[in-house]
């Protein structure tokens, strides 16, 4: 039989609501195809239409349906018409939901069984007899109850009294505990791996610890792949041994990156990581950032601590050169940094000796300074490169004191807060501030690098990096010691990875509360490239500025 000979059948399906209606459709036989290859199939598919449509009804509770069937010819195919009046639904008299064995005390059972989807007067929904029965399984599964089961489990139902029961025994048998804990062969030292473990052989197994155990894992930047698995059927005296098998990242990175702006010019970094210099899980980073107004160079030697994934010692070291509006700066810095994860938030505490030759318009300086800090870091997103939605907040604290190998005493706060809000699938905001204060009488002797200065792609768009800052009596940018910014962006996804973005930004830095801002507006192109968001800004100043516009081109994660 040819396919153009072939039958077309149109299913009519009348009565029942969308719900009902999508059911039956999935269970009847003459609505499967829109063809059949001759017109006896199509009337023995029509003859099951009654029956399949009474089982499509049963799982919601309807089991005394009214069907009218009509199939006739209609052109040069066929129409078949389904007339449903489903009935008043069976209702429950009963749910009878026990629970025994070592679990009977565990809250999470407890729970089930007081938040059972059906309760005695329910219409029977078979559907959510079905996510119940299933709830108890996977809460054996998740508290390691591995000889669980149900003694019964079954929905009896009486056509007669128009009534049925639910029987729902659940025997959870003991609890099983977590056993041993294998790696698989790794350059690195087992003490190290041991200590990525966050349980103890003995602890009552949980699913969740696992999870978490597999996450620090793929967190350390040791590991491209980390799967952790129990094994249960090789239980001795219910002690679980987890298996880990791990796959290594490559030992050495390598990064390079260009861009351009109009307050930087052309710009370059180079970045190279060594993820594991020796078996104890070491490592090394080396960044160098160029541009015509800045020169970085960073190094930091990385040793990992008693949770690898969270707690990590560094020494650090940066010399760097400084040539913007604001003025001129020479730094070479060296110190050691403690990193953790506390609260919910990751802690970074720092002891850095810097020492800095700048000038501000005011003659040549030099300055050194001891400098103890404490920054906090609350991040909350699902996808850091490319976020829909995310938070991100960094309080940072830092000061010296000029009798503790210090030039001169401050105290410096500051907070910096970045939201990203969807509005469907298209449209973000994106609202940013940043916020600091510097404590201190001697603000003259401050070092460059330590004064406030808004202007820039990361700051107020539209004036050139440090251009917007308080200044003396000779008109030169001496910094402030407030710092207050403020933006408000929107952007559109046109199609793919590419949109469009309108913006406002508005900032100071100042010495005196009453000083006027400094804003910006301005559009820009975004793209969702394969190694992170790249964007594109065209702002204009609206307040005195250098220049008439300002292009910046940005390149890293949103957050």
């Amino acid at each position: 039989m040819t396919a153009w000979s072939a039958e077309q059948v149109t299913v009519r399906i009348e009565g029942p609501d969308e719900k009902l209606e999508r059911n039956i459709r999935a269970l009847l036989t003459i609505a499967q195809a829109e063809n059949m290859s001759d017109a006896h199939r199509v009337h023995i598919a029509h003859e099951r239409a009654p029956d399949e449509i009474r089982k499509a009804l049963e799982p919601f509770g309807y089991y005394r349906p009214k069907i009218d069937a009509a199939l006739k010819r209609e052109g040069s195919g066929w129409l078949a018409v389904y007339r449903i009046d489903p009935g008043d639904p069976i209702k429950l008299s009963a749910v009878d939901v026990r629970l025994t064995g070592e679990g009977l005390e565990l809250p999470e059972f407890k729970t089930l069984i007081t938040r059972f989807p059906l309760k005695a007067g329910d219409v029977l929904d078979q559907t959510r007899y079905e996510r119940g029965k299933d709830a108890f399984s996977e809460t054996a599964d998740e508290f390691g109850f591995f000889d669980a089961r149900f003694t019964r489990a079954e929905i009896e139902v009486y056509l007669r009294d128009y009534r049925a029961e639910i029987h729902l025994h659940f025997d959870t048998g003991p609890r099983y505990r977590f056993g041993e804990v294998s790696f698989s062969e790794t350059p690195l030292e087992p003490s190290l791996l041991e200590r990525f473990v966050n349980f103890r052989p003995g602890e009552p197994f949980r699913a969740a610890t696992l999870v978490r155990f597999q996450k620090s894992l793929l967190d350390s930047s040791y590991f491209s792949k980390a799967d952790v698995v129990p094994h249960p059927e090789q239980a001795k005296a219910r002690e679980v041994p987890i298996s880990v098998k791990l796959a290594m990242q490559p030992k050495n990175r390598y990064q390079a990156g260009v861009g351009y702006g109009t307050d930087t010019g052309p710009r370059a970094t180079l970045g190279y990581r060594n993820r594991y210099l020796n078996r104890h899980g070491h490592s090394v980073y080396v960044d160098l950032r160029l541009s015509l107004i800045q020169t970085r160079l960073d190094a930091l030697y990385a040793i990992p601590l008693r949770r690898p994934d969270k707690d990590e010692l560094g020494f650090a070291a940066q010399i760097g050169t400084q040539d913007t509006l604001a003025g001129t700066a020479e730094i070479s810095r060296i110190g050691v940094r403690h990193s953790t994860g506390r609260w919910w938030l990751r802690e970074i505490l720092s002891l850095d000796l810097q020492r800095e030759r700048f000038n501000v318009g005011e003659g040549p300086q030099t300055s050194v300074l001891l400098l103890p800090s404490v920054t906090y870091t609350w991040l909350s997103t699902e996808n850091v490169m490319n976020p829909e939605r995310g938070a991100r907040v960094d309080l940072i604290g830092t000061g010296a004191w000029k009798d503790l190998l210090s030039d001169v005493s401050f105290f410096s706060l500051r907070l910096n807060a970045k939201g990203i809000y969807s509005l469907g699938e298209r449209n973000r905001v994106i609202a940013r501030t940043q916020l600091g204060y510097i404590g201190t009488d001697r603000f003259r002797e401050l070092p460059l690098t330590q004064r406030f200065y808004a202007g820039g792609d990361k700051s107020v768009r539209g004036y050139r990096l440090n251009e917007i800052s308080a200044r003396n009596a000779d008109g030169d940018r001496i910094g402030g010691r407030y710092l207050t910014i403020g933006s408000l962006e929107y952007e559109r996804t046109l199609f793919g990875p590419w949109g469009v973005a309108v913006f406002y930004d508005v900032g100071r830095a100042a010495n005196r509360l009453d000083e006027p801002f400094s804003h910006g507006v301005g559009l820009g192109a975004r793209w969702r490239s394969p190694v992170g968001p790249v964007r594109l800004d065209f702002a204009v100043p609206l307040s005195k500025a250098e220049d008439s516009f300002q292009v910046h081109l940005i390149l890293g994660p949103d957050l």
